[in-house]
């Protein structure tokens, strides 16, 4: 029997902050969740629908949300772009609000990147959490074809796994942009990694606003990928 990603997680969760609830593993460990390293749980169903008649024939670009496209955070900055709060549960009561700072031309990345490819944002954070930031990124669903949470991940080796072989596409018209490469270990011939967009502890340093250029620096390689339609033999250029 198939188990679902979340529910060793869930064993425990009236010992856990917020924090550890809607943010991905990778942000946390704690002594409640103790896994080997021979821990497997995957999925065995293809997680996506056939393609629409308007990304037909299009690759398939999946986008990693928190540290790729924007970062959040519980501590409140007068430079932060929206924040939403959320309710954990009846038990705890207390309401949290977050503050995300979105990464430079993200609105311009998801339009481009909409006009080219088929954009599925998959993330290892939960539903609840990502949806708030996704409809501030994208709110009249022009940009994103697909959302894929937690539950759509695998666990393997302490880590939450975008398993690309389940998105009932062919694997040669799919590839990832995500900031950590443990996400895309199954196929990481179709993964490009971004540099880590951690905003709140770089402002402390340096302007981000300025020096952050990656996300046009990836519109470079991902519009070679569409003229060409071709996404491992390029990427294979940068890994």
């Amino acid at each position: 029997m198939t188990t679902l990603v979340e529910q060793p997680l869930h064993k425990n969760t009236t010992n856990l902050n917020f924090n550890q609830k809607f943010f991905p593993q990778e942000f946390f460990y704690s002594q409640e969740f103790s896994f080997t390293n021979t821990t497997k749980q995957f999925q065995s169903h293809q997680i996506l629908p056939e393609q629409s008649l308007s990304d037909q024939g299009k690759i398939t670009l999946c986008l990693d949300l928190d540290e790729t496209l924007i970062s959040s955070t519980m501590t409140q900055r007068c430079d932060y772009d929206f924040s939403f709060k959320l309710q954990p549960t009846e038990e705890e009561g207390k309401c949290e609000e977050y503050f995300v700072k979105k990464r430079p031309n993200v609105d311009y990345f998801l339009r481009r990147c909409s006009e080219m490819f088929e954009v599925v944002i998959f993330t290892a954070s939960l539903k609840q959490y990502a949806d708030k930031i996704l409809d501030e990124l994208d709110p009249s669903g022009d940009y994103i074809s697909h959302r894929l949470y937690r539950e759509s991940c695998s666990y393997f080796c302490g880590s939450f796994v975008k398993d690309l072989s389940l998105l009932n596409r062919d694997l040669n018209s799919i590839l990832i942009v995500d900031d950590l490469p443990a996400s895309f270990q199954f196929h990481p011939e179709n993964g490009l990694q971004i540099p880590r967009f951690d905003y709140h502890l770089k402002k402390k340093k340096l302007n981000v606003n300025f020096l952050d250029s990656c996300l046009t620096d990836t519109l470079q390689i991902l519009e070679k990928i569409f003229i060409q339609h071709n996404v491992i033999s390029i990427l294979s250029q940068y890994n």
